[in-house]
């Protein structure tokens, strides 16, 4: 139920950050990107470490690992007989070959059924010019289709003649080539006594021939290139360099498209159609491919810093939109709300919503719009690339993880439970032992020493074992964690070993899935780090909204009259008066009059009650029975602002704010001009010690302001109420006792102001409550007496009683 409603209330509280859609949505589209970003670095370091360690270079047959070899062979039989066909081969010979016999066959039949599957791979998923470089060896084709090319190249030395040929096959500038006699020898010998490399170079300048008249007539660059890579194989075997060389070479991303499309159904599609998609990533070699890394790693670290940025800048804005509106909501409801101005320090328990819960949930909602969203997003996306880049090792590791948080995260959260109770207990006996401590002059005088000093070393044995308990715990729980961790990584690096040496995984890619497994960590980690912040934000939802959805205690009833302005008197008619919270009665069945133009005052032991009555008189609050009047007139049934016009308050919590001093008078109201704030200060006898500030009327005063003393505080709270010129005057003396200059100063203002206006004084001096016409005595909240000052000296024991307590101590100095 508990969590029910803070859900509830937190849920209200985030529909204010509708308040600012814009900001809000955009905040959480800049998380998504962020987490998106973060996966394609990781696939850019994927890349760049299979570059690394390729070189860019699509092995030979012989160069695979066992785990590939046996890929390989499980997919020709599904897809090589293809292969043959598209490259106008004779396949009968390979057509249905199994797993099992492809492994049997001899080196050269194997290589040749490898660059025939590539060049299917390439022209297939990547596209057709990658395809076309994927060109089976001489001696990798079927015999029949050796004396088919043997044939064509006679046919093609018989009609073209020797000259054309050298021209193709040796650059005549830099002599570079098969030599002339060379070429001779190859054209006219049988094929049955030319050497095997013999047998290659015919091949190379058979396809250097092909590839050369395709590039005249179509003009296509792949053709060109082709052409070029047969010559360079020509002139390496000319010059007798001809070696073991690698499929292809300098091919930037395709040897990682040949290798996870052996290795993974789901990371070798996802290669392929990279390196479709941009052919700029193969077709210009592998330092145009590494440069293009660079500069894509550069952009999209510089993409994710921008969108980082903006997930919090328009967190910030929505959150704090919405905070706003929650104080500016807090700071009208707490005028609507009475009960209020009965707390001893005023609105306390609204300043509390309006900054500590207020800003719980701030933090709460800001937490919610970057790490609470964005880390479950960011560790969902890490966590598909790893699936991606190796499922079943990925999968592992999610296992032992959630092994480790069963095992170890329930240990750890009993162990922790356990700790709170001990130290809880800990400080009951700490507590114990400094009650032992302050016991010193009992156990003196009743020579308790021996007694005492047992019951020390009792809960001095008792705190030490709560401290082992609690100790014992984490000595358990955190090495329990760290050690199941540590079994589960190295069971997890066996695994990657094993995975890697079998050729189901490559060193770039387990760099790459160790880097995402690892970064899996830090979302999980900054998660549950700040979710503190959520729980403190749902918790303070509750307070803040139960205090907004308290209803008001005074409201203005519709056609309620105006009020002029006081002529006769004021009545208290059988007034009563719950404490808001507490159901206390503060005031029981008060009757009075106050008639107009008096001097009163309230005397009493308890202030709260005092401040009830006079706060009663503005509708801070209505009374709960009873009937407050003005002239005959309800304050019930009359406006607020009439009301309140007619009424000043001089009350010893709001003596001046944090403002300047003209507007500390005037209370900023433009309809008050300088010099009637100036004529009320000079009233108040302030306006002498206002013109020796700093700044005169334009000083900063209150709590960060320039400081003041009590009486020049007083004097300036009194300037505010006789600039409104008020029917009634309502002043709580200081308490603090005041010098000699600033009482006489007071008295005069009184003698100056008072004259003719109804005056309600809390009085904390005696020459006050000698001056008032009238007193009344509040005791638990009834009126015990009234009459004047002398009548209840001589008639009232309870009177004479507070006055020497109260009074006597400061009565020498009235």
């Amino acid at each position: 139920m508990e969590q029910e409603a803070e859900r509830k209330a937190f849920a209200r509280a985030w529909g204010y950050l509708n308040y600012n859609a814009v900001a809000k949505w955009s905040a959480l589209a800049a998380a998504v990107v962020t987490g998106v970003l973060y996966v394609v670095l990781l696939a850019v370091l994927w890349l760049f470490a299979d570059l690394v360690v390729s070189h860019g270079q699509i092995p030979p047959y012989n160069g695979l690992l066992p785990g590939e070899q046996a890929a390989f062979a499980s997919k020709w039989a599904e897809q090589g007989p293809q292969g043959l066909k598209d490259l106008g081969l004779e396949s009968s010979s390979y057509e249905k070959l199994t797993p099992e016999q492809i492994r049997a066959l001899p080196p050269r039949q194997k290589e040749f059924l490898w660059r025939t599957y590539l060049y299917k791979l390439l022209a297939t998923h990547v596209g057709g010019e990658a395809g076309a470089v994927a060109i089976p060896a001489f001696a990798e084709l079927p015999p029949a289709e050796q004396e088919r090319v043997l044939r064509a190249w006679r046919k093609h030395g018989e009609v073209a003649g020797t000259d054309p040929r050298l021209g193709l096959l040796q650059d005549q500038e830099t002599g570079a080539g098969i030599p002339p006699d060379r070429t001779a020898a190859l054209l006219q010998a049988d094929p049955a006594v030319l050497k095997e490399a013999d047998l290659e170079a015919v091949w190379y300048a058979h396809l250097y021939m092909l590839f050369n008249a395709r590039a005249q007539q179509e003009g296509s660059r792949t053709d060109t290139d082709l052409r070029d890579e047969m010559f360079q194989r020509l002139q390496a075997y000319a010059e007798g360099t001809a070696a073991s060389k690698p499929v292809l070479d300098n091919t930037g991303v395709l040897p990682l498209v040949v290798r996870t499309h052996l290795r993974s159904p789901i990371s070798g599609p996802v290669a392929a159609t990279l390196a479709r998609w941009n052919p700029w990533m193969w077709k210009h070699g592998n330092i145009t491919y590494l440069t293009g890394l660079l500069i894509i790693g550069v952009v999209l670290g510089l993409l994710r810093a921008v969108a980082s940025y903006l997930n919090h800048e328009m967190a910030a804005r929505a959150v704090i939109e919405a905070s706003t509106r929650l104080r500016r909501a807090v700071y009208h409801h707490t005028f609507r709300l009475g009960t209020l101005a009965f707390k001893a320090l005023g609105p306390s328990e609204a300043v509390s919503i309006f900054t500590r819960h207020v800003e719980a949930v701030h933090d709460a909602l800001y937490y919610w719009l970057t790490v609470a969203f964005r880390e479950p997003v960011k560790f969902v996306l890490v966590l598909a690339f790893a699936l991606v880049v190796n499922f079943w090792l990925a999968l592992a590791f999610l296992l032992f993880a959630a092994l480790v948080w069963l095992i170890g995260g329930q240990a750890a959260a009993y162990f922790r439970r356990r700790g709170r109770i001990a130290a809880s207990q800990a400080a009951e006996r700490l507590a114990l032992i400094r009650e032992s401590l302050m016991m010193m002059r009992l156990v003196k005088v009743y020579l308790m020493e021996l007694f005492n000093q047992r019951r020390v070393e009792r809960q001095l044995a008792r705190y030490a074992q709560a401290q082992r308990l609690r100790y014992r715990g984490e000595a358990i729980y955190r090495p329990l964690l760290l050690c199941l961790a540590t079994l589960a990584a190295l069971v997890l690096l066996y695994v990657g070993g094993l995975i890697v040496l079998h050729g189901q995984l490559g060193v770039a890619s387990a760099i790459t899935l160790a880097a995402a497994l690892v970064s899996l960590y830090w979302p999980a980690e900054n998660f549950l780090e700040h979710r503190r912040f959520l729980r403190r934000g749902r918790e303070a939802a509750v307070q803040l909204f139960a205090f907004l959805d308290r209803p008001g205690d005074v409201g203005q009833v519709v056609g309620a009259e105006f009020l002029p302005p006081m002529t006769r008197r004021l009545e208290f008619d059988n007034v009563s008066l719950r404490e808001p919270g507490s159901n206390r009665m503060l005031l029981q069945n008060v009757t009075l009059t106050i008639q107009a133009g008096q001097r009163v005052g309230i005397i009493g032991p308890d202030d709260l009650e005092k401040h009830a009555l006079v706060y009663l008189i503005p509708r801070f609050l209505d009374p709960t029975t009873g009937e407050i009047r003005i002239d005959e007139h309800n304050l019930r049934w009359v406006t607020l602002d009439s009301l309140r016009a007619q009424i000043a308050m001089v009350m010893q919590q709001d003596l001046v704010f944090h403002d300047t001093v003209a507007n500390n008078i005037g209370c900023g109201d433009p309809g008050f001009t300088l010099p009637q704030i100036i004529e009320a200060a000079k009233t108040a006898h302030a306006h002498h010690f206002i013109q020796k500030l700093p700044e005169g009327y334009e000083t900063t005063i209150g709590e960060m302001g320039h400081s003041l003393s009590v009486g020049e505080k007083f004097r300036i709270a009194l300037a505010r109420a006789i600039l409104r010129d008020p029917a009634i005057l309502i002043i709580e003396e200081p308490e603090t006792p005041l010098d000699e200059n600033t009482k006489s100063l007071l008295d005069d203002t009184f003698a100056r102001i008072l004259p003719g206006r109804t005056c309600i004084f809390l009085p904390h001096r005696i020459s006050t409550i000698r001056s008032c016409d009238q007193l009344f005595l509040l005791h638990k909240g009834r009126i015990e007496a009234e009459g004047d000052h002398r009548e209840l000296l001589a008639q009232n024991a309870l009177y004479r009683h507070l006055h020497y307590i109260e009074f006597n101590e400061i009565a020498e100095q009235v």
